[in-house]
C-alpha cells in the first residue's frame, strides 16, 4: 500500500516527466569532416577507404556510411568507387552529414540517377531511376543484396539509401541517394488529434490547469510541433507507456508537412 510520501514522489516524477517537453537541444554545432580518402585500385576485391572525424556537439560520436548502422569507428574500408554519404550522431542524437566522391582507378564505370519523393507516410512510395555509363555493358543494379536487370527501384521510404550499378566485368559503382519526403497529407483531425488526446492531453499532464502546455489546443501543438516530433521519436515522451511506431511516424509526417490544422 502506497503511503503519502511515496505518492508525492510518484506525482513529482510524473510532473517532471511531463515538463520535459519544453527542453530543447541545439544541434547546429555538430559537423563531420573528411580526413582522408583512397579510391579503389581494383574492382574485386575493392580496396577504397574513407576516414572522417567529428567536431562540436556532445561526444561520444558514432558514424555510419550511407544506409548502414551507426558504429563507433570513423574509418570505412573495402569500398568501391562511387558516391557516399557519411553521417555522425552525437550523444544528444543530433546528426550531421557529408557527401564524399570516391574515384576508381580500375574502371570508368559511373552512373547518374533521378529520384521521386516519398509521399506515403507509413509504407513508402519513393522511386529512383539509374542511368549507367562507362564500364562494359550490360548493367545490373544491386540493392539490399539483390541483383536485378531493372534499373529502377520503387517503394522506397524517404531517407538515405545505397545501391550499386554492376557492369559485365563485375565492377561496381556505388551510389548514395536520398529519397526526399514529400507531402503526405496526414490530417490533424483524423490522424494526429486522437493520438495527442490519448497520449499527451490527459489528466495531470498536458492539459489546462497543470502549468504546462495545454496540448488539447491545436495552436499549442503547432507551436511545439518540432519538440513533440523529437520527443516522440527518441521515445522520451510519452514517459508512462510506449507509443506505437506507426503513431510516432504519423506525428513526424504531420510535423514535416507543416503541422497544419487540416
Amino acid at each position: 500500500m502506497l503511503r503519502w510520501p511515496h505518492i508525492i514522489i510518484l506525482f513529482s516524477i510524473f510532473i517532471w516527466s511531463c515538463a520535459k517537453l519544453e527542453e530543447e537541444i541545439n544541434c547546429s554545432s555538430l559537423s563531420v569532416r573528411l580526413k582522408s580518402k583512397e579510391g579503389p585500385t581494383v574492382c574485386s576485391p575493392p580496396n577504397g577507404s574513407i576516414l572522417v572525424f567529428a567536431q562540436g556537439g556532445k561526444p561520444p560520436y558514432s558514424f555510419r556510411l550511407n544506409d548502414g548502422l551507426f558504429l563507433g569507428d570513423s574509418l570505412f574500408v573495402s569500398l568501391q568507387g562511387g558516391s557516399y554519404i557519411v553521417e555522425v550522431m552525437d550523444a544528444n542524437q543530433c546528426v550531421s552529414s557529408i557527401s564524399i566522391a570516391l574515384p576508381s582507378i580500375a574502371s570508368d564505370l559511373s552512373a547518374t540517377f533521378i529520384t521521386t519523393a516519398d509521399t506515403d507516410c507509413i509504407s513508402g512510395n519513393g522511386q529512383v531511376q539509374f542511368n549507367p555509363s562507362g564500364g562494359v555493358p550490360p548493367y545490373q543494379v544491386k540493392f539490399k543484396g539483390m541483383v536485378d536487370n531493372n534499373l529502377e527501384l520503387t517503394g522506397l521510404k524517404h531517407g538515405v539509401h545505397q545501391a550499386s550499378v554492376i557492369d559485365d566485368q563485375l565492377c561496381e559503382f556505388v551510389m548514395a541517394f536520398t529519397i526526399a519526403k514529400g507531402t503526405t497529407n496526414i490530417s490533424w483531425a483524423m490522424d494526429i488529434k486522437p493520438i495527442i488526446d490519448m497520449r499527451c492531453a490527459k489528466p495531470l499532464c498536458h492539459v489546462a490547469g497543470t502549468g504546462r502546455s495545454d496540448l488539447s489546443k491545436v495552436q499549442n501543438v503547432q507551436q511545439l510541433a518540432l519538440q513533440i516530433k523529437t520527443k516522440t521519436q527518441d521515445r522520451s515522451m510519452p514517459f508512462d507507456e510506449p507509443m506505437p511506431a506507426n503513431e510516432i511516424q504519423l506525428i513526424a509526417c504531420w510535423v514535416d508537412d507543416g503541422a497544419r490544422n487540416n
